[in-house]
């Protein structure tokens, strides 16, 4: 049987989990059971790039990084509550990736990585059909930029086509609760490029919304050595307050990566209504390519398997 091929959609930025959830993917990759195709950043902060190479390289991991880049990053009311999230979690210190990518980009200050959406279309471009799983673990902006572009000498596909050719599912972890709810973050930071997704996404979306109360952290800051990029992701983000954080994008890549198999109960054929003004969403059952999920675990039994994985890694 094939393994399963991921891309990692991922705001590396703000909490430590996106850094756990390379982890998760690393042990993954090494066990066999899915591998990491590439990773692309979906913020347009240099840093995520910068990080997210230089926990690969330290992993021994080749898999290519894409840089989202968004000239209006700065400027747009689109971002701003982003960029004001980004501001409120630096207030009680330098951000993980800027300190771990910063030392990895002065150690590399010629390397340049390839724009976001391209890299998507690359990756997309090569690969067989319906062989790709995306897991989103950020903003869904990448992805809506994906589907809108256009074709070019990269593919004669449009990207909606692209998707619809070579991937299988997208795992978007947000707070998207069934039966309705709003998610307050990975959803909420770009609402029009959510509706987009929500919308015009043409395979299977499975919304993984578990994490907040499976905690994960101190047994793997305990094994790693101290200057490896995830366990200073931990520790730069914790600091004092506390020596656990929630794991959700970490059972969201558990989720892409095994499919079925993971220790989540899957209903499948739902439709997900998304207000792109509100961020308010609904699910109706019957008939639709969404899928929501719930553990068959404890949420110790989860972090268990999270941290296991995690410390596998190393």
């Amino acid at each position: 049987m094939t393994r399963p091929l991921i891309l990692l959609d991922t705001d590396m930025d703000s909490d430590c989990d996106d850094a756990g959830a390379l982890a998760v993917a690393v042990a993954l990759q090494r066990q066999g059971v899915a591998s990491l195709a590439g990773v692309i950043c979906s913020i347009s902060e240099p840093a995520c790039a910068w990080y997210a190479k230089a926990a690969l390289e330290e992993y021994g991991v080749e898999a290519p990084v894409g840089s989202l880049q968004l000239p209006e990053w700065q400027s747009s009311a689109v971002y701003e509550g982003y960029r004001s999230h980004r501001e409120r979690a630096k207030a009680g210190g330098t951000l993980y990736n800027e300190i771990v990518g910063g030392e990895w980009r002065e150690r590399n200050p010629g390397v340049e990585f390839p724009e976001g959406v391209a890299l998507y279309r690359q990756l997309l471009a090569d690969a067989a059909a319906g062989s790709i799983t995306i897991c989103a673990i950020g903003t869904l902006t990448a992805l809506a930029r994906l589907l809108d572009s256009g074709p070019d000498e990269i593919s004669p596909l449009n990207g909606r086509d692209l998707v619809a050719a070579k991937v299988v599912s997208l795992v978007t972890m947000a707070e998207g609760w069934f039966p309705e709810g709003a998610d307050v973050f990975n959803w909420r930071m770009d609402l029009g490029a959510t509706a987009r997704v929500l919308r015009d996404w043409p395979t299977t979306v499975v919304v993984s919304p578990w994490g907040r109360e499976v905690c994960v952290g101190e047994r793997f800051m305990a094994e790693a050595p101290a200057d490896h990029p995830v366990a200073r992701a931990y520790r730069i983000h914790l600091g004092t307050r506390a020596t656990t954080r929630s794991s959700w994008d970490q059972l969201a890549y558990l989720i892409a990566a095994l499919g079925e198999d993971a220790p989540f109960r899957q209903f499948p054929g739902n439709e997900l209504t998304f207000d792109g003004a509100t961020g308010q969403h609904r699910w109706q059952t019957g008939g639709g390519r969404f899928v929501h999920l719930e553990p068959t675990e404890s949420n110790d039994e989860l972090a268990r398997q999270v941290e296991d994985l995690m410390i596998e890694s190393l």
